[in-house]
């Protein structure tokens, strides 16, 4: 009897022993389990606070998006305007050149019709008779040139403005 009963107190502290490396692994886990669950909270925390800067920044650059994409509308629109301004000063500059040959062309064609009783047929008629500058050989420097008027008038040469 004495040695069942060694052998059930022997039987009981194997029991015990079994019963304490069970419980010291699962201290052990419990406690790997606890440093992974902070590791993993430590690591969600991070993912989290990324992944807030990331949606930040996603809404500032939206933002600066929408913003550009107003600011370009308006700058098209602007230039939109501004080469309107420039065909259409573009068309007025061409009417106005084009209105200028013709006066040109016409205008210069009017002066000869206009001019054309006046004008001598003779080159030299074109000078008054009697010029008052003498631009001849003179004697001297101080000498002021002989003064005569001119015997056609300055008045018959004048432009007509009528057509007729």
């Amino acid at each position: 009897m004495k040695s069942a009963f060694k052998g059930v107190v022997f039987w009981i502290g194997q029991k015990d022993v079994e019963n304490q490396v069970t419980v010291n692994k699962a201290m052990a886990l419990k406690q790997k389990c606890e440093e992974m669950q902070t590791k993993y909270m430590e690591k969600l925390e991070q993912v989290h606070a990324a992944y807030q800067k990331a949606m930040k920044k996603v809404q500032v650059l939206e933002h600066e998006k929408d913003q550009l994409t107003k600011d370009k509308n308006e700058l098209q629109e602007k230039y939109t305007e501004k080469s309107r301004q420039k065909r259409k000063l573009e068309e007025m500059y061409d009417a106005l050149r084009n209105e200028y040959e013709q006066l040109k062309r016409g205008g210069s064609a009017r002066a000869e019709q206009a001019l054309a009783p006046l004008q001598p047929r003779d080159r030299n008629a074109m000078m008054p008779r009697g010029a008052p500058y003498n631009f001849g050989p003179s004697n001297s420097f101080d000498e002021p040139a002989p003064k005569s008027r001119p015997t056609q008038g300055y008045e018959q040469l004048a432009f007509r403005t009528d057509t007729s």
